[in-house]
């Protein structure tokens, strides 16, 4: 007659107690939500870049910007035209003279050329997005398009910080009259220098990274 061997309840406790701390240990260095926000950022990233590179399209195909009306139209001399509007607020353009000015509004003929689809502007411009800020300035070096977003993980939190702290946003975002309370890409100091004696705090982070 065979004996059948079997474990013990004991053996069986021992194994589930053992994976369970494993379980722990693993979760507690993945850290899930960290994760989930990472993912969240790199899709904000991604969706900046095209962002920023459909407007230039538009720009090479039209000879100007959504938000101008002819070629060479200044709307703010002496400043930025668009000075960080968050683009899911449903701010207008300063002095703009299209027929509807909303930021909204002015991205949406970015379809009219084939730059995006109609559902890319209605995602990001959404109220349930995360925020993005766009910056166009074409006052000192050129024109200049650029697109913000304020991370949500420590991991790209820590590399806008680190950019800030670089000084490697160029000077235009050291003048405060391109930026409003909370919307610069270095809010915790007057310039890019103020950031050489400040560290990276992951509860106070509130860095933007830009693109391009």
């Amino acid at each position: 007659m065979k004996t059948l061997k079997a474990f013990t309840m004991i053996e069986l406790l021992v194994v589930i107690a053992v994976i369970g701390i494993l379980s722990v240990a693993l979760l507690a260095t993945l850290n899930p939500l960290e994760q989930i926000r990472k993912g969240r950022d790199t899709r904000t990233r991604a969706d900046a870049s095209e962002l920023v590179s459909a407007i230039e399209r538009y720009n090479a195909s039209l000879g100007y910007f959504p938000w101008q009306s002819s070629e060479g139209e200044n709307l703010t001399p002496g400043q930025a035209d668009i000075d960080f509007i968050q683009i899911n607020s449903g701010a207008s353009v300063p002095n703009c003279s299209l027929t509807s000015c909303a930021i909204s509004d002015i991205l949406e003929g970015l379809t009219d050329t084939n730059e995006v689809k109609a559902g890319f502007i209605s995602r990001i411009t959404s109220s349930n997005y995360n925020n993005i800020y766009l910056y166009y300035n074409d006052e000192n070096t050129g024109a200049s398009v650029t697109a913000c977003f304020k991370p949500e993980s420590n991991t790209f939190s820590r590399e806008a910080f680190d950019r800030c702290k670089s000084g490697s946003w160029g000077s235009d975002f050291e003048d405060v009259v391109y930026c409003t309370s909370g919307t610069c890409p270095c809010p915790d100091a007057s310039d890019q220098a103020g950031y050489s004696s400040l560290s990276f705090d992951p509860n106070d982070a509130d860095e933007m990274i830009c693109l391009p």
